[in-house]
């Protein structure tokens, strides 16, 4: 007997012995292997995953790969996580696992059969009581690893070895990637699984086992397809895909028949139009791209300001993505290709113009995933069919898409009118196959300082649009040595196409009607835009600009501005729990000196105190960093002015004067007030709580004429006053010169605002763009005030909204609009001291 327990002892000697010694080669190997490469580690954070104190945590990595578990365990380490070499609570030796293994002669990895740990973890949990602490709980978390991970394309030997992909994959491959690409190793760590929450209501072991395999398959395929994207097939044989497409064989025929040529010469057109459009997505270029963007960030800017990412990677996961972000300059779509390549996953495949296919740049562009699309191509069926189904075949394949649904870059910093080219497109599409769902991500820029705004600001002022080159490029260069301040990324609020549909359009799988089809279309533009505003950023330049465009001359106090830009602060705070909005959490004081630097706004030191002026020029610049988030305090100004002027009222009245100014207010500015009157109580009290106004009871009153409150309010109520401008505009020319059409409208409404412009010294060619007066137009139509020959249909609803704009104007203002405008009788408006709204 105790020959044979020495026995078991010296056998269990030799096996620690080996265990040590495995353990000392797996620390020498994984230091050695550190000593070169440098990952990319997300989402290691024990709050991000979900785990206590308390749980037993076993990891799970998609394939069986001692370098994977090396950059695991040493991730785990850094980031003072329970390492996968240890022991499970001793119930395990280790606390990992790999859901496949290599099978067959060369090794192929497959996620078939199940990890015999895997199997005796799910034991434990089943056994719960008699294995586990009183606390503890078993929590799976999955780990994704890709060494040097890129969209795939070509099947060429070098780059199946290098790169990660859908097909072939060894540990040679990772040798060679952590050789060539040691800095682009990326590891995403997931949220826990809890093994007793998945397995409780799930009778038997062999539901619970095949249960937990299918989860984790799927998750580490989603997983694998939102970072590396889908697998891209040769260029020419996706073209070659379109060309034998139904829809685009038939658009051949039907060129054949209208023009009466061979139909080879038909075939070598729509060839061409496909090879013009499509991208020829490359790894190397993005790369190269990367590179090339981090140096240009880290010199242009101050800093990138990334919010909201995790919804993209969450639907990533799960959905096609289609990127509609707000379009403000030529550097947004670089901007959010290397923002979401940088937070690990793959960048879209972005819709350009063609006047962007230049020289050098152009191919660049195209292999960094841009297709190229003319500004319109209504009328040539062709390349309609064509552009179509290389649509088709982007969203059935499983690319992200971005496009831009202003259509152009908002010259005014508005987010534009939405159009619904690109998304009629996309929902026909969708109406052809619809087994990917789709999900819509609108995405804000914030920029403190735009390269583009001085051309803006002359195109606005009369000059012609200046067509791109490739010396326009270098202009980035001659930036540098101005500050720029930070940029911020907000993604929004996601729409999910099936689900819009179903609930505004029931029948839209099988429905043809080409009303309901273009009603969707419009609704979704809507909606889109209203969820890219509800993602703004505002910036220290945002409410610096507020400020100072809210005074006499563009000139103001330090005090007062300090004083002004907190309120402002305050207000725009107050939205974001409601939405995306990221407000600036700088002091007041440190907002008006950065963004006096980046705005270039002077400051000049009196015997009385310091003021900050704007020049003419950044006086118009400004208006630009205004219109960015003027629709954040839309609402504050707008009753800010109407208790200025009634000097005190009710909250009654207060709402049902909101309530017929909403959809000119929601239509101008991309807005939403879904609950309006809840909304102006809470802005009432927030006002309240600022001292800007003064509640007794259910009357709202003005401070002391004379108190810095006054100031406050005065200030604030200036914000909205151009708008109510140009509102008036419109109607005083309606009610007192009909006008033919309307287009002969918007010009009459323009100049007139030009004229009115240069009488109050404003320079500011925002004040009359054509574009704000059509969306008013429009809108008035669309409330049904106006037909399509611009008469009025609905007199007593025209006069209300009528009144009550020119109820809140200065008396001067709406005097020299008047007198502007060709047989009308200036009348001066006065302003009672009444607790009665305005009313004809």
């Amino acid at each position: 007997m105790t020959s044979s327990m020495a026995s078991i002892d010296s056998t269990l000697g030799k096996y620690g012995a080996l265990a040590k010694l495995r353990a000392l080669q797996f620390s020498l190997s994984r230091r050695l292997l550190f000593s070169w490469i440098r990952p990319t580690v997300l989402g290691c954070d024990a709050k991000q995953l979900g785990i206590d104190a308390d749980d037993l945590v076993c990891y799970v990595m998609a394939y069986q790969s001692t370098a994977d578990l090396m950059v695991v365990d040493h991730a785990t380490k850094a980031h003072k996580l329970p390492r996968p070499t240890d022991s499970m609570g001793g119930l395990e030796a280790r606390s990992f696992f790999f859901l496949g293994h290599p099978e067959g002669f060369i090794g192929r990895k497959t996620l078939r059969g199940q990890s015999a740990r895997m199997l005796r973890v799910l034991e434990h949990q089943r056994q719960g009581s008699t294995s586990l602490k009183d606390k503890s709980k078993i929590k799976i978390v999955p780990v994704s690893l890709f060494w040097g991970h890129q969209p795939e394309r070509e099947k060429s030997i070098f780059k199946l070895l290098l790169s990660e992909n859908w097909t072939v994959t060894s540990g040679f491959r990772k040798m060679l990637s952590a050789l060539v690409h040691r800095q682009h190793i990326f590891v995403q760590f997931s949220p826990a699984i809890d093994l007793g929450e998945l397995i409780a209501d799930l009778p038997g072991s062999e539901k619970q086992t095949r249960k937990l395999h299918r989860i984790l398959r799927t998750h580490f395929t989603h997983q694998k397809q939102a970072i590396i994207g889908p697998d891209l097939s040769h260029r020419r044989t996706l073209i070659s895909v379109i060309l034998e497409a139904a829809e685009v064989k038939q658009a051949i025929t039907d060129e054949v028949t209208r023009r009466g040529v061979p139909q080879h010469k038909i075939d070598k057109e729509a060839f061409r139009y496909a090879n013009e459009i499509a991208s020829d997505q490359s790894y190397r270029v993005i790369r190269f791209f990367h590179v090339l963007l981090t140096w240009l960030w880290n010199n242009l800017y101050d800093g990138i300001d990334v919010n909201g990412v995790e919804i993209a990677k969450t639907l990533a996961r799960t959905h096609e993505v289609v990127y509609t972000p707000c379009h403000r300059s030529h550097i947004d779509y670089l901007l959010l290709s290397y923002v979401l390549y940088h937070n690990g996953l793959t960048p879209p495949h972005i819709a350009a113009g063609k006047n962007l296919n230049l020289p050098i740049a152009g191919p660049l562009l195209r292999r960094a995933g841009a297709f190229f699309m003319r500004r319109s191509f209504r009328d040539d069926q062709l390349y309609s069919a064509v552009f179509d189904e290389y649509l088709h075949q982007m969203f059935t394949r499983g690319y992200s898409v971005e496009y831009f649904i202003e259509g152009g870059r908002s010259r005014t910093g508005r987010t534009l009118m939405p159009r619904t080219g690109m998304l009629s497109m996309t929902l026909s599409s969708f109406q052809r196959d619809a087994s990917k769902p789709i999900a819509f991500l609108p995405v804000y820029f914030g920029y403190e300082r735009l390269m583009e705004a001085p051309t803006y600001m002359d195109e606005l002022a009369g000059k012609s649009k200046k067509e791109e080159s490739v010396l326009d490029l270098l202009g980035i260069f001659r930036s540098f040595t101005k500050p720029f301040g930070r940029v911020a990324v907000n993604f929004g609020e996601p729409l999910i196409l099936n689900e819009f549909l179903d609930e505004t359009w029931p029948d839209w799988q099988d429905s043809k009607d080409p009303e309901k089809f273009s009603a969707s279309c419009k609704g979704l533009a809507q909606q889109l835009g209203q969820r890219i505003n509800a993602a703004a950023a505002v910036t220290p330049t945002n409410l610096l600009a507020t400020a100072l465009l809210a005074t006499p001359r563009q000139t103001i106090t330090e005090e007062r501005l300090t004083s002004q830009v907190t309120l402002l602060q305050t207000l725009a705070s107050a939205n974001a729990p409601s939405s995306h909005i990221t407000v600036t959490n700088k002091v007041p004081a440190d907002i008006i000196q950065h963004a006096a630097s980046v705005a270039q706004i002077e400051r000049i030191e009196t015997p009385f105190g310091a003021i900050y002026q704007a020049d003419q020029t950044a006086a118009i610049l400004l208006t630009y960093y205004q219109n960015n988030s003027i629709h954040v305090f839309a609402l504050a100004s707008l009753l800010a002015r109407m208790i200025r002027f009634n000097k005190l009222t009710q909250t009654k009245q207060l709402i049902s004067n909101c309530e017929v100014l909403q959809p000119y207010l929601e239509a101008e500015m991309m807005l939403s007030w879904e609950d309006l009157a809840g909304t102006v109580v809470k802005t009432l009290r927030l006002l309240s709580e600022l001292g800007v106004v003064v509640l007794d009871g259910d009357v709202i009153k003005i401070p002391s004429p004379t108190s810095d409150q006054y100031a406050r309010l005065t200030d604030l109520a200036e914000i909205i006053e151009p708008t109510l401008e140009r509102f008036y505009i419109v109607t005083a020319l309606l009610k007192h010169n009909s006008a033919e059409s309307a287009e002969h409208l918007e010009e009459d409404a323009s100049g007139i605002a030009q004229q009115l412009s240069t009488i109050y010294g404003l320079s500011a060619p925002e004040f009359f763009d054509k574009k704000l007066f059509t969306r008013f137009i429009t809108t008035l139509r669309q409330e049904r005030c106006l037909d399509e020959q611009v008469s009025i249909t609905s007199e007593p609803k025209f006069e209300r909204l009528s009144y009550i704009i020119q109820a809140y104007l200065d008396s001067d203002v709406s005097f020299n609009i008047l007198q502007a405008i060709p047989d009308a009788t200036p009348t001066v408006h006065t302003h009672k001291h009444q607790t009665d709204s305005p009313s004809p």
